[in-house]
């Protein structure tokens, strides 16, 4: 009798196929599909604007395209890669969201500015930092056309020589290749616009070029817990370590969710309890099933910025020197001690991955900006955290809406939304408390903030886990190779390789050339 699990993936698969074949699904394709998240925002980046009005009025139609063509890229798009497939909608929805920064919130032309290491010009030796803009006032030329201030050597004071035009291209340090995680950037590293959570120099509130970056000012650790490394023997070895911890956990995850029927099909579908499960209260199945994701999603994500800042840089170190600083790669997750200082607004603000922070927050900074929200204001704080949940729902909806299987997508939204609710209630909670114990011991503040934590995701977590059971996502092999399975654990005819031809990129062609690419 055939596995539970390998017969759903089997249906799934075969489902997504036929639905190619029929013409009424599109694989996840490139570079088809990433044309609306990267490719045509970035080429419009690359076109100077900051003296053509008219010109920089065409954003508009760049920002229409992106909605179209990434909403289309969600309901249509997917993969028989479980991971892929969720990853479609994520990346369409990232890119209505990245970009809308870009082109609406923030005007990088104008504004952008980031740290870089050049070649001094008379003896090519390499420099510490200094502040580039990504547009020079004094000329039209945009993005390409600018000076770069050129430190000397020293541990505390510089000299600025200005490299031009001619040099700048002598030296290779064209800005479609000096500049090439821009349009992609998540934290923002690096530039004037990087989040405050993670390690950063001092950034004054207008940034001119050639301006000297204070690498003296920037903390090992930041008030949230965000690490840096300071020598890269230590880099490698805390990512090495870090990546095959991960790896065994994920492994040891992959062999446990296999036997529960709950991470092979969702909570849609009735299934008997596994055996290990029979015995245990409803209320304790849902806590063990809550840890197992939360487990998934913090190594996968672990692992994942592991490798990628590891493969990062050692490519841009040898390709673009200028991104191979190793402040730009800070740890994933802050100090869960904030979640104990904080409570709920903690674990969201301080502790979880900060990703997608600097494009959460944009929409809200605009309305400040714009004299619609007063900084600072209660209003404003309010409206930043709505605007900042709303958006992650939306990216975890479409996710939900990619996957193979028939998912409800309202249920990750709503687990967002409810994360609002949660904070505004411990807040009001907390200034009841205050007037009454002005000085409570440091000790039961925090046991008080990790209960209500614990007991606020312990309530609403069952809606996002459903919601990520119910796509199909952990039936994806997250280790190539099996130590576990290879030990005799898991089912027995588990073999210890893991990955099957749709772990892979695929060639795909189409019914038009556009349609045709590499599939994943």
């Amino acid at each position: 009798m055939e596995r539970l699990d390998d017969a759903t993936r089997h249906a799934y698969r075969s489902a997504f196929r036929q639905a190619v074949a029929d013409g009424q699904a599109k694989p996840l394709l490139i570079p088809y599909s990433v044309l609306g998240a990267f490719i045509v925002p970035a080429l419009w980046l690359t076109i100077p604007h900051t003296h053509r009005p008219w010109l920089y009025q065409t954003r508009w139609l760049v920002v229409a395209f992106v909605v179209l063509f990434n909403i289309n890229v969600a309901r249509q798009s997917s993969s028989t890669n479980m991971a892929c497939a969720y990853a479609a909608g994520l990346m369409a929805s990232w890119g209505v969201v990245l970009n809308m920064n870009l082109l609406v919130w923030k005007r990088p032309q104008f504004e952008a500015a980031r740290a870089i290491r050049v070649l001094r010009k008379a003896t090519h030796e390499r420099t510490d930092s200094t502040l580039a803009s990504a547009t020079s006032p004094q000329t039209s030329h945009g993005l390409r056309s600018r000076n770069i201030g050129v430190p000397t050597a020293g541990p505390r004071t510089q000299e600025f020589e200005s490299m031009t035009d001619a040099e700048l291209s002598r030296s290779r340090q064209d800005i479609s290749f000096q500049y090439p995680d821009f349009a992609d950037a998540y934290k923002r590293a690096g530039w004037n616009w990087s989040i405050s959570s993670i390690p950063r120099p001092k950034i004054p509130a207008k940034t001119r070029l050639g301006d000297r970056v204070d690498l003296n000012s920037m903390p090992r650790v930041t008030g949230s817990g965000y690490e840096r490394c300071l020598t890269e023997r230590q880099f490698i070895r805390k990512h090495v370590v870090k990546i095959l911890i991960m790896y065994c956990i994920l492994d040891l995850l992959s062999v446990s969710m296999m036997m529960d029927p709950y991470f092979i099909h969702g909570p849609d579908n009735a299934s008997e309890l596994p055996r290990h499960l029979q015995r245990l209260s409803p209320w304790v199945i849902i806590a063990y099933r809550e840890l197992l994701c939360l487990s998934g999603v913090l190594a996968a994500l672990d692992a994942v910025f592991a490798v990628n800042n590891v493969v990062q840089y050692w490519l841009f170190k040898t390709l673009w020197p200028s991104r191979a600083a190793l402040w730009h790669y800070s740890s994933t997750f802050g100090s869960f001690s904030l979640v104990l200082d904080k409570g709920l607004a903690g674990w969201w603000g301080d502790w979880w991955h900060q990703t997608f922070r600097q494009q959460f927050l944009a929409p809200s900074l605009y309305l400040q900006r714009r004299g619609y929200l007063r900084e600072g204001s209660q209003t404003a704080a309010a409206v930043a955290m709505f605007l900042s949940f709303f958006q992650s729902g939306l990216l975890h909806a479409f996710g939900s809406m990619s996957s193979i299987p028939e998912t409800r997508p309202w249920r990750s939204p709503l687990f967002f939304l409810l994360q609002v609710a949660g904070i505004s209630i411990q807040d009001g909670l907390a200034k009841v408390m205050k007037r009454r114990v002005p000085n409570p011991p440091r000790m039961l503040t925090r046991i008080a903030n990790f209960l209500f934590t614990f007991v606020w995701m312990y309530a609403t977590s069952t809606l996002f886990i459903d919601d990520i059971s119910s796509s199909g996502l952990w039936l994806l092999e997250p280790v190539p190779i099996s130590p576990l399975r290879w030990l005799g654990y898991g089912h027995p005819t588990d073999h210890w390789w893991r990955w099957d031809r749709d772990h892979f990129p695929k060639w795909h062609s189409g019914a038009h050339w556009w349609e045709t690419g590499i599939a994943l």
